[in-house]
């Protein structure tokens, strides 16, 4: 039986937690270095609820169609960072997408609902994020295939919550030292939204990796 005070069955009950309200659990190797994506989730939501606008782009891209979306949506995040298509959504060509729905303020139109309901929020353990590295983060969560958060997890009994900020401080930098190429999960503005560092006793939060001097405030 696994000891308890492991940070591998901290992961397994955090990710039990989730998907026992909702959540649906990912494979590490369906996350797409080279974009920062979740691809499946964010063509599925696209499918399912916008068919007549993907529509539109097949015929002008056919099998081509799922790359060249998730790579115009990759570059407006690149660009604009997620939260701005998260909100907006984007166009290609003559159709308009959506990247996600928000909870309605009433329950007047079943579409919208519908919707609503169809949100992937995905939860992915130990994701090699990098082209340039074979560092994996703890836990990392997706809403329709756009990651919004990061979590580095500790346990008490083995280490603190402070070595899970020295971890983003010094094992995660936002660029690879040796190549200087952006890691897009970790800049500031393009993928994630917050980065969580989190013991069984305390979690902190920082928004913006920046080394050494990244600040980390309680979100106890």
């Amino acid at each position: 039986m696994p000891d308890k005070h492991l940070e591998t069955v901290f992961e397994q009950e955090l990710v039990a937690h989730l998907t026992a309200h909702g959540w649906l659990a990912g494979d590490p190797a369906d996350y797409d270095r080279a974009l920062a994506l979740y691809p499946a989730d964010l063509l599925g939501w696209l499918q399912d609820t916008q068919p007549d606008e993907w529509r539109k782009v097949a015929a002008l891209h056919g099998e081509k169609t799922g790359q060249v979306l998730l790579e115009r949506a990759a570059g407006l995040m690149d660009k604009d960072g997620s939260l701005a298509l998260l909100r907006h959504g984007f166009k290609q060509g003559n159709a308009r997408f959506q990247l996600c729905q928000f909870r309605p303020s009433n329950r007047f139109n079943p579409q919208t609902l519908l919707r609503y309901q169809q949100v992937r929020c995905r939860v992915v353990r130990q994701v090699r994020y990098s082209q340039h590295n074979a560092n994996s983060i703890d836990l990392v969560l997706f809403v329709n295939g756009i990651p919004v958060a990061t979590l580095e997890l500790k346990t008490d009994f083995t280490q603190s919550v402070q070595d899970a900020i020295r971890q983003y401080q010094y094992d995660r930098p936002p660029k690879d030292p040796a190549t200087r190429a952006e890691e897009p999960l970790l800049v500031f503005k393009r993928r994630a939204l917050v980065h969580f560092a989190v013991s069984t006793d305390e979690v902190y939060m920082t928004t913006r990796l920046a080394g050494a001097e990244t600040r980390f405030l309680p979100f106890n």
